[in-house]
C-alpha cells in the first residue's frame, strides 16, 4: 500500500553559516585539514576553528583532530530514515503526520505548540537533537545528535482529565514493547516514567496535558531513549547509571525501525486504553515494574518517606509499605533506592 504519510523536513537555522563552513571544508578533504586552513578560508582565527569544531563535535560529528595534521572529518550523523518509518507505519494513526528537526529546543514544546494549534490527533514531532531537552521534574535530558530517540506525539483522548496520567503508563508499555520487539532486550519501568536496563537508565517519557476537568484537550506523549550512544558519549556523572541498547546489546540498532516499532506499540496500548480503560497497560506495567520489593526512599514536600515498594494501585500511584505494615499511596514523588 502506497503511504499517504506527510513528512515536514524543518532544518536548523541554529547551524551559523561558518559551522556549515566547516563542515562542507572538512567533507571535501579525504584527509587533515589544517586549523590555519581553514582559519584563512573563513577569515578567523585559529582558536574560533577550534570552537566551531568543539560544537560541532557536539552535534554528533566524529571530528579527529591531531596536532600539527589538523582536522578531518571521521563520521557524520546519521539520520533516520523517513521512508522506512512512514511504510512500517502507512497503516497507524501515529504514522500520518510527522515533523523532523535536524535540532530543535524540545520536541514536547513543539507538540505543545502545534497541540494548541490544532494539530491532528498521531502528529509525531521528531528531532536529531535538542538544545534544551528536559524529563520530568525540569530536569535535563542529553542526547547525543543522531544516537538516540527524541520524539513527542500528540493525543486527543475523549477522557476526563483525572485519568491523564495514566497515559504515562501507556507510553511507558508501547516504549517497552517496540523496543523488546526490535531488540529482545528486557526492559523495566521505574514508576512514574523512567525506562531501565540492566538497572541502568535507558530512557524516560515526559507526558503533559491541556484541558478542563471534565474532558482532556489534548496530551503530549515525549519519548526520549539512548539507542546507539557510545559509553564515552555519556555525561561523566551519568556513566555509572545511564546505559543505551547499544552498550547493553553490543550491537547498533536500526533507529528508524526503532521509532516505528514503538509508534505501532503506541497504537495498541492507545487503542487498548481507549476502548477497555487502563487494565492491561496496569498490567504490563506490573511485569515490568523496576522497584517492586525494593527499598526506597520518595521525596515529599515533607522530606523523604523510607520504605519496601509493592507496586501500583489501579489509578497509577506507587504503593509504598512503611513500618507496621501501614501502606501509603504516592501520586507523585522523586523516587531512589535506599
Amino acid at each position: 500500500m502506497e503511504s499517504s504519510s506527510s513528512v515536514v523536513y524543518v532544518e536548523s537555522n541554529r547551524m551559523s553559516k561558518r559551522k556549515r563552513t566547516v563542515i562542507d571544508i572538512l567533507r571535501d578533504s579525504p584527509g587533515f585539514v589544517s586549523g590555519e586552513a581553514i582559519s584563512g578560508t573563513l577569515g578567523i582565527s585559529r582558536n574560533a576553528v577550534h570552537k566551531h569544531v568543539k560544537s560541532l563535535r557536539k552535534r554528533g560529528y566524529r571530528i579527529l583532530g591531531i596536532s600539527r595534521r589538523g582536522y578531518r572529518l571521521e563520521e557524520e550523523p546519521c539520520k533516520l530514515v523517513m521512508p522506512v518509518i512512514t511504510e512500517m507505519t502507512a497503516n497507524s494513526v501515529f504514522g500520518h503526520a510527522f515533523r523532523y528537526y535536524d535540532e530543535i529546543e524540545s520536541t514536547n514544546v513543539e507538540a505543545k505548540t502545534l497541540a494548541v494549534g490544532g494539530a491532528p490527533e498521531g502528529t509525531v514531532v521528531i528531532a536529531e537533537s535538542q538544545s534544551a531537552g528536559r524529563g520530568r521534574l525540569g530536569r535535563r535530558w542529553t542526547s547525543p545528535a543522531g544516537k538516540g530517540l527524541l520524539f513527542s506525539v500528540i493525543l486527543r483522548p475523549d477522557m476526563p482529565m483525572g485519568d491523564a496520567h495514566l497515559f504515562t503508563l501507556v507510553a511507558a508499555a508501547a516504549a517497552c514493547e517496540g523496543i523488546e520487539a526490535q531488540t529482545k532486550i528486557p526492559v523495566q519501568v521505574k514508576w512514574p516514567n523512567d525506562l531501565f536496563v540492566n538497572n541502568k537508565k535507558v530512557g524516560g517519557i515526559l507526558m503533559e496535558v491541556a484541558g478542563e476537568q471534565d474532558e482532556i484537550d489534548w496530551v503530549v506523549a515525549g519519548i526520549g531513549i539512548n539507542v546507539n550512544t557510545e559509553f564515552t558519549e555519556l555525561p561523566v556523572a551519568l556513566r555509572r547509571t545511564a546505559i543505551s541498547l547499544k552498550m547493553a546489546g553490543g550491537t547498533p540498532i536500526d533507529r528508524s525501525e526503532l521509532l516505528a516499532n514503538v509508534l505501532l506499540a503506541l497504537e495498541k496500548n492507545y487503542s487498548e486504553a481507549l476502548r477497555g480503560g487502563f487494565g492491561r497497560p496496569l498490567q504490563k506495567f506490573r511485569e515490568r515494574d523496576y522497584l517492586l520489593h525494593r527499598s526506597i526512599s520518595v521525596q515529599t514536600r515533607e522530606g523523604a518517606v523510607v520504605g519496601e515498594a509493592t507496586g501500583i494501585d489501579d489509578r497509577g500511584a506507587l504503593l509504598v509499605q512503611l513500618p507496621h505494615r501501614h501502606v501509603r499511596r504516592f501520586h507523585s514523588g522523586d523516587v531512589t533506592l535506599h
